[in-house]
């Protein structure tokens, strides 16, 4: 069996993505794969299918580690200076990177011409994998179903004795890694995120508002240590209806949490990566970037909706974000009505008990 060091090193959302890739390769094209990530990313995918064995940059001698294995192949989904040194360390071995396409991405925002989108990111990552099998001497496989092979969290909705549990009180006292919510609860709960890497790509007070006043089930609010006020704002404002995990849950825990909801609305951020690859109903509502930048979250996935920005000339404005609008008004996400927020909405509950 052939042996693949796939490199991928961040951020949440684009190790997320390579995923399908992995579990492809192994359940397909018949090969050992190897994944080089970054800890907190290994510690997400731990106990699932998507690779054989996870090594972390920065783990002690990890150099040493990877030339012992003595790869057939490294498949580089990362493509810069970090990702090119280890394939510089192991010089011998055979490695294939993907297409970025910075040239059209950087065209596709400055000009806003569709001629200028690009294809998703994950059939650049697919081809790469293909192109890297065959220099091996393996056969072209094909991906279905894109199953990601992430660690399974199931519920048990047959149980009628399983003990329904109030989540709020579960959260007293926890660290972030806590059992916060039963697997055999039948609460059907939504999970809103809030953070985001930049602030244009997070979605607004406002718009918080409409979701949960179209959408009165319970909601867990999920984030880090930059999103505490505005969480603390909407607690208040909803006290009754959110459940307040921003700066308490860590990356496994908030993951855990998307896994086990039933419907989950964000930006295009890390964690909607995450519910897609979990196949949640999932509504990604779009700041300053747009899907036609290749990284947009639910390839391929019906139950993902995206709400994006209309008629506005100043979109996109960027590849990643910004940490405030350039414009100054923020219009890409103010200027969303409540009514098309609503219609989402149901579309996603209607997808929500579809599921069960």
């Amino acid at each position: 069996m052939k042996k693949i060091l796939v490199i991928r090193l961040s951020s949440l959302g684009d190790v997320v993505l390579t995923t399908p890739i992995l579990y492809a390769m192994r359940k397909k094209a018949g090969v050992e794969v190897h994944l080089l990530t970054k800890p907190k990313m290994g510690d997400l995918l731990h106990g699932g299918e998507a690779a054989d064995k996870f090594y972390t940059l920065g783990e002690a001698g990890l150099t040493a580690q990877l030339r012992a294995e003595k790869y057939d192949g490294i498949l580089d989904l990362h493509c810069n200076f970090r990702s090119y040194w280890v394939r510089f360390v192991l010089l011998l071995t055979f490695s294939v990177g993907y297409k970025k396409k910075r040239l059209m991405r950087w065209l596709f925002v400055k000009t806003k011409s569709p001629r200028f989108k690009v294809s998703h990111v994950q059939e650049r990552y697919l081809e790469a994998a293909r192109n890297l099998i065959k220099k091996l001497g393996g056969e072209k496989f094909e991906i279905n179903d894109w199953a990601t092979g992430l660690p399974e969290h199931p519920r048990n909705f047959e149980d009628p004795k399983a003990p329904v549990q109030d989540p709020k009180a579960s959260l007293k006292g926890s660290t972030g890694n806590q059992d916060f919510l039963p697997t055999n609860s039948p609460l059907n709960y939504g999970v809103a995120i809030l953070g985001g890497t930049y602030e244009t790509k997070k979605i607004p007070k406002s718009v918080w508002i409409d979701v949960f006043q179209q959408d009165n089930r319970k909601w867990y609010l999920i984030g880090g240590n930059n999103e505490k006020g505005l969480a603390g704002e909407l607690v208040e404002e909803f006290a009754d209806q959110l459940i307040d995990g921003v700066g308490v849950f860590d990356l496994e825990t908030s993951s855990r949490c998307i896994a086990l909801s039933d419907v989950v609305v964000g930006g295009d951020t890390g964690f909607s990566h995450v519910a897609a690859a979990y196949n949640k109903p999932l509504l990604v509502i779009w700041g300053s970037t747009d899907p036609g930048l290749g990284f947009a979250a639910g390839f391929k996935n019906k139950n993902v909706l995206h709400l994006l920005p209309k008629n506005l000339s100043c979109h996109p404005c960027s590849k990643l974000g910004f940490d405030a609008c350039p414009k100054g008004h923020f219009r890409c996400m103010k200027d969303y009505s409540a009514q098309e927020i609503k219609l989402l909405l149901q579309k996603l509950q209607a997808n929500s008990l579809g599921g069960h």
